[in-house]
Order: structure tokens, then C-alpha cells, then sequence
């Protein structure tokens, strides 16, 4: 005689079969076979901890980071002399600190930074990478130096060491000065430029006249003492799946010497090359249901 289709037996091997097909491994997308080594930190100087996102490019064809890196690619890093640069389309910034958990990193202006100069050396405005993960944070402030400019402003914000030929005038503004030069002005100078400070290294400057101290003061340690930028991490393409499976993001090169890179999604120190699911199916789990009904 054959035996009931819906016997309880058939219905438990059905079950197991299904149950452990739901909990296969879910493996990190376009993770390389074998996996690669975990992501590596790095030490430039003494006061820096670089870790991903940020990545070192030291330059060395011998080193593995020719072959392959591990983070964003507009977070590399360039250790200069003990010090860690980040470059940017409009220069060279040394990294002071990074803030992991707070996802910041702190950095000044290489073109204008002096311990010498009581005159500000006026750089150029902050560009950022096409689709870079970076921005301005609110701790930050803008300084505005209109350059050799045809009006006559307020004097309390003339830089006269910027002075040029004794016709034209610089001055500088911070964010909010009720006296700064109204929008149309920027057409009377040679040049605008705008460079973002920490807003407290403007503390107790002058504004608007309500302070004793000049607002020149505090430009030039303003400037040295830099600013502040944050990232946000990827949700998004094949970095986002890569890091919401636990991978962390990066690069490969195709081929020997100057091969193509592509997309490459590395493990973390102490995860594995997969991610094991954290629960049963739903499909698992009516099934489990329907089992103990029957």
C-alpha cells in the first residue's frame, strides 16, 4: 500500500531541505576568491590612526597597494614627511585627526599655513572631488577675502598688507558680518575668495564693530588652525551591498603593471567572507508551522 503523500516523515525532509537551502550563506558581493587579506591600518607620523575608509598610497610598485587597496577612492591618503595629505582638486590639506565614530576628519590649507607670516596667505576656494562622500561640517565658517577691489569699504576689515598698488583694497569677512559688501560688489574686485575655518577660532574676533578685538586678529591662526569635513558612508552601487554585507569597499587591478582597476569588496579584520543569516526564512518558518499542524 503507498503511503500518504502528507505523511509527517515526507513533511519534515521537506522542511529540512528547505530550511537549509534559506540559511546558505549570503556571501559579500564581488568578494575575490580566495578572499584578500583584511583591511590594513596605517600609522603616518605619530598622532594619526588611518584606517578605512581612508587608505594610504605610498607610491612603493613593491608594495601591495599596487596591486590593490582597500577604501574610498577619494579618501587616499598621501604620507608626506610624518604627515598625512589629502589631495584635493584645489590643493594639498594635511589631516590633523580622524574622528571614526563621529565620521570627521580635521585639516588645514598647506598652500597658507604659517608660523611666520602675520599677513593671511590667501589660497583658493575649497573644491571637493566629483561625488566625493565629503562636506563641510557646522562646526565650520566661512572667511571671504575680497581682493583688490575698486570700492572703499570698512576699514576695520581692510587687510592692508594685501594692498597692491594703493588704488585697489582687500578685505575680509566671516559668516554674518552685517557689514560685508553687498552680492554685486564681487564684480569690483579682481578676485572672491572663500575659505572655511572653524567657527571657534573666530570667537571674540570683531563683527560689526561689537568687539575690541579686529577681525584680522584671528585670520591667520584661524587658517592654520584649519577646519573640518565629514563623509558619509555609501548606501548606494556596488559599495553600498558591499558594506551592508559586511565587506568593506575598494579597488583591483586587472592584470600586471598598469591594468584597469575595478570594484573589489574586502573583509573586515574579524568578519568572515560571508554573512551568515540572522534568522529562518519566512518561508522556513510557515513551514515549520504548517509541520507541527498537520
Amino acid at each position: 500500500m503507498m503511503s500518504d503523500e502528507r505523511s509527517p516523515l515526507r513533511v519534515l525532509l521537506f522542511f529540512f531541505s528547505i530550511l537549509a537551502a534559506s540559511a546558505a550563506p549570503e556571501r559579500i558581493p564581488n568578494a575575490t576568491t580566495p578572499p584578500p587579506p583584511p583591511c590594513p591600518t596605517y600609522r603616518c607620523g605619530h598622532a594619526v590612526d588611518i584606517r578605512y575608509p581612508f587608505w594610504i598610497d605610498d607610491g612603493n610598485s613593491s608594495s601591495t597597494s599596487s596591486s590593490h587597496y582597500c577604501g574610498y577612492p577619494t579618501l587616499r591618503l598621501e604620507c608626506r614627511r610624518d604627515t598625512p595629505v589629502l589631495r584635493l582638486p584645489s590643493g594639498d590639506y594635511a589631516v590633523t585627526h580622524i574622528l571614526y565614530g563621529g565620521r570627521t576628519v580635521s585639516l588645514f590649507d598647506l598652500g597658507v599655513f604659517s608660523l611666520s607670516n602675520t599677513c593671511p596667505l590667501v589660497g583658493r576656494n575649497l573644491t571637493l572631488p566629483a561625488g566625493s562622500p565629503l562636506s563641510l561640517t557646522p562646526r565650520d565658517a566661512n572667511l571671504t577675502f575680497f581682493l583688490h577691489c575698486s570700492f572703499v569699504g570698512i576699514p576695520a576689515h581692510l587687510v592692508a598688507c594685501l594692498e597692491g598698488d594703493g588704488r585697489h583694497h582687500s578685505y575680509v569677512f566671516r559668516d554674518g558680518d552685517e557689514l560685508a559688501p553687498p552680492p554685486g560688489y564681487a564684480g569690483l574686485c579682481q578676485d572672491v575668495i572663500g575659505m572655511p575655518v572653524l567657527r571657534r577660532s573666530l570667537l571674540g574676533a570683531g563683527g560689526g564693530g561689537t568687539s575690541s578685538r579686529s577681525p584680522l586678529d584671528a585670520v591667520v591662526p584661524a587658517l592654520n588652525m584649519g577646519f573640518e569635513l565629514s563623509w558619509r558612508p555609501e548606501t548606494e552601487g556596488e559599495c553600498g551591498r558591499c558594506e551592508r554585507a559586511g565587506g568593506l569597499c575598494g579597488r583591483r587591478r586587472r592584470g600586471e603593471g598598469n591594468g584597469t582597476w575595478t570594484f573589489a569588496c574586502f573583509r573586515a579584520a574579524a568578519t568572515p567572507a560571508w554573512i551568515a543569516p540572522k534568522s529562518p526564512s519566512k518561508h522556513a518558518c510557515f513551514l515549520l508551522d504548517f509541520f507541527f499542524r498537520i
